[in-house]
């Protein structure tokens, strides 16, 4: 945990290489979990959805699917819950709360394309009960959700690009052990993580016998084989925030926020601290002391592996990190093999391509292959959660023969994804050589939050070649030739300085070519805040900016 400034940044290391970075900055404090006071700004029902003014810059997106209910048959119709005690319970921590959505459609949705995918034929009757139970819902929750209204809402994915946040009404508060569902009607889910019977069915009595009517409970996996008396304080706590919530309800006006999560700190401590983790390092005092006092609580006996670093050097040089941090921001990622990757974002989705970097001989080619791809599915994972790049990935491997090999590939790919904290589907590489993953984006990946757009090419990568903006020059001025014929109007032209030079360069001076071929008095400027693909003409008699009248730029 490293604090430089006003800046935090936390680090998970495993097998000494970093796999996971946590920044936050006073301007860019993390927002899941924090729940505010809306006002329902818009219904659209074509959407299923309605936009809620939560005082952020963009209204909040809330899908009908988010909006809480006690109604049963409606919940298993869009979570796609199945029973606790026959399927082992719900996913832990984050993926409960996410309800294994990994994109911006609600669970049916996804369920829907999948069974579309698997050649499902014509729906049973029993789908299409389920399907007009949904489309009645729709139109229900449609009709309760009026603009103006005020509703209390939870940040469930931060604002991405031009999107607002996502939100949900079913409120949840995470602490260590548990998840409180203040509107949970007496409900309790045990983790599928924690395996033994005889455990779940203690967690679930234990949990049932403390809760207040009305309230239910997701007992996480760190929560096996706890005393009853650490179960309850984390209950205790929770509780009171869940007071405390109330209490600032009584008098709130919308939008408003009425509670914040816990710090990044505590946050990262209580979702990532398990028994095995063998060092917890922090450079700052304040840190070291509120880490301290949550171990001392949650897991007394880990209270030995946390340091206070007084290094010479920084921390994350110390740690043989600061390398793999600076890494974030590279296209090409080198393997030990000799090959490498290229990461490439684009608006849709993020694209992974794996080269092998140099030639194997024919008869070794499937086995060096093999070996590549292997590497490049480990280090793909590594990249996905150093990068927290969510949403749509799709990574191209190096051709193989031989399908039993491409199996092997997918089988690395999901055992890595095992260890990865969001949650991820994956599709078996295709007859191409591709293969698709989606993974949970719940906020921008770390690229775009600790990165600014490149001014010069807008996120492109490539620039307008400078010959590309003189021909566009050159049609502009005949355009502005032919309504102005032998007027002799005299302008300036403001370019970028890097296109001057070929200007400069030509046999005869440019100023002059034009004057011949147009009749036009064309000074030419340099203007270093023009990027090497735009141009601005003047009309010298006015000072006005002219060149949007006489051809787009």
């Amino acid at each position: 945990m490293n604090k430089t400034g006003d800046e935090i940044q936390v680090a998970l290391v495993e097998e000494g290489r970093l796999v996971e970075l946590i920044i936050e900055r006073p301007e860019s404090r993390r927002s899941i979990g924090d729940i505010y006071l809306g006002r329902v700004h818009k219904v659209v029902e074509g959407l299923k959805a309605a936009f809620v003014d939560i005082g952020q810059k963009s209204d909040g997106f809330l899908h009908f699917s988010d909006v809480g209910t006690t109604n049963e048959d409606y919940r298993a119709l869009i979570e796609d819950d199945e029973d606790d005690d026959e399927n082992g319970g719900v996913e832990d921590g984050d993926d409960a709360l996410q309800s294994g959505r990994t994109g911006d459609e609600p669970a049916a949705a996804v369920n829907i394309k999948q069974a579309a995918r698997s050649g499902s034929k014509t729906p049973s009757a029993d789908e299409q009960e389920r399907a007009e139970k949904r489309q009645s819902y729709t139109q229900m929750i449609a009709g309760k959700l009026k603009p103006n209204d005020s509703i209390l809402v939870q940040v469930i994915k931060e604002p991405i690009s031009s999107k607002g946040s996502r939100l949900t009404s079913d409120i949840t508060i995470a602490g260590r052990f548990m998840v409180l569902l203040p509107f949970g009607g007496g409900q309790v889910a045990v983790s599928r993580r924690v395996i033994a019977r005889k455990e779940r069915s203690r967690l679930k009595k234990l949990v049932r016998s403390m809760l207040p009517e009305g309230f239910g409970a997701i007992i996480r996996t760190v929560a096996e084989d706890q005393e009853e008396t650490l179960l309850k304080q984390d209950l205790e706590k929770l509780l009171a925030k869940w007071t405390q919530i109330e209490v600032q309800l009584q008098d709130a006006a919308p939008p408003q926020l009425i509670f914040k999560e816990d710090t990044i700190i505590s946050s990262v401590l209580r979702d990532s601290l398990t028994s095995d983790v063998t060092e917890i390092v922090a450079n700052s005092p304040v840190i070291y002391k509120e880490t301290l006092n949550y171990i001392e609580w949650a897991a007394p006996e880990m209270v030995k592996n946390v340091t206070f670093y007084q290094g010479k050097l920084p921390l994350f040089e110390g740690y043989g990190i600061a390398k793999d941090v600076e890494s974030i921001f590279s296209r090409k990622v080198w393997l030990k093999s000799g090959g490498y990757i290229i990461i490439e974002h684009t608006e849709a989705m993020v694209v992974v391509d794996v080269n092998s970097g140099r030639y194997a001989a024919k008869r070794e080619q499937e086995e060096n292959s093999l070996k590549t791809n292997l590497e490049a599915a480990r280090e793909v994972v590594r990249q996905l959660r150093l990068r927290d790049i969510g949403g749509i990935i799709v990574v191209d491997f190096i051709d193989m023969l031989d399908q039993k090999n491409a199996k092997k590939v997918y089988d690395s790919m999901k055992t890595e994804l095992r260890n990865d904290r969001a949650k991820s589907n994956i599709l078996p590489m295709s007859d191409f050589g591709i293969m698709q993953i989606t993974r949970e984006r719940i906020r921008p990946s770390l690229m775009q939050r600790m990165g600014d757009q490149c001014p010069a090419c807008g996120g492109s990568g490539v620039v307008q070649a400078r010959f590309t903006t003189i021909n566009q020059i050159e049609r502009w001025l005949r355009k502005y030739a032919l309504q102005h014929s032998m007027q002799f109007k005299q302008l300036d032209l403001y370019v970028s300085p890097t296109v001057i030079e070929p200007l400069q360069n030509s046999d005869l001076k440019t100023e002059l070519k034009w004057f011949l071929q147009h009749m036009l008095f064309v000074q030419v400027k340099p203007d270093e805040s023009l990027r090497s693909d735009d141009f601005r003409f003047y009309s010298r008699k006015n000072n006005k900016d002219i060149t949007a009248e006489y051809g787009d730029i």
